[in-house]
């Protein structure tokens, strides 16, 4: 009998491990996974050009800068670094319909998101500030609204609703062009 006992215990301690193993596998994918596509994302829409926007075209089958594009949005990227200052982020978008800004932490987590409704026809002016950054932030610019950052790296996303892109193309490149990221001065 205390062979068996012996046999039962070394299987339960094996199942026991195989168990730790498997949930502390489990927690860290679940912790970097985002992180890790965030990285991705981030490093693959590069040097931004003017204003610190990434305008790519209009999203067609070919196209997978941004993860599952919607063919019916037009988009914005601004990747963020509020690590050393906060950025000043304006926008003016007079689009014909829904238009929205959204912002991402570096673990993917959106932590802000104001749209077309929300703004209620006013330009739209944020202070991004980071983690370390927050309570030590700048006074603001004259109707700003500060936004706190959960961390230091990041993306904003504009997406603007096309009906027709041939149609209203003017209108659609003109309010996406509005949005400017730069660093508060």
């Amino acid at each position: 009998m205390s062979a068996s006992r012996g046999v039962g215990r070394r299987w339960a301690l094996r199942v026991a491990a195989v168990l730790a193993i498997a949930a502390a596998v489990h927690g860290l994918t679940i912790w970097a996974a985002p992180r890790l596509i965030m990285g991705r994302v981030l490093a693959g829409i590069g040097d931004t050009g003017s204003g610190g926007v990434f305008l790519p075209p209009m999203t067609d089958a070919s196209q997978r800068r941004i993860v599952m594009p919607s063919p019916d949005l037009l988009y914005a990227v601004c990747p963020f670094d509020v690590s050393r200052a906060p950025l000043r982020i304006r926008a003016d978008p007079k689009a014909p319909g829904y238009w929205s800004i959204a912002l991402y932490a570096s673990n993917s987590d959106n932590f802000f998101v104001i749209n077309d409704r929300q703004a209620g026809g006013r330009p739209v002016d944020l202070v991004l500030a980071g983690p370390s950054a927050y309570a030590t932030a700048a006074a603001l610019p004259e109707g700003a609204t500060l936004v706190a950052a959960p961390s230091a790296r990041g993306m904003l996303l504009m997406r603007v609703l096309v009906a027709d892109y041939a149609a209203q193309r003017e209108p659609l490149e003109a309010a996406r062009a509005t949005l400017r990221c730069e660093p508060l001065r």
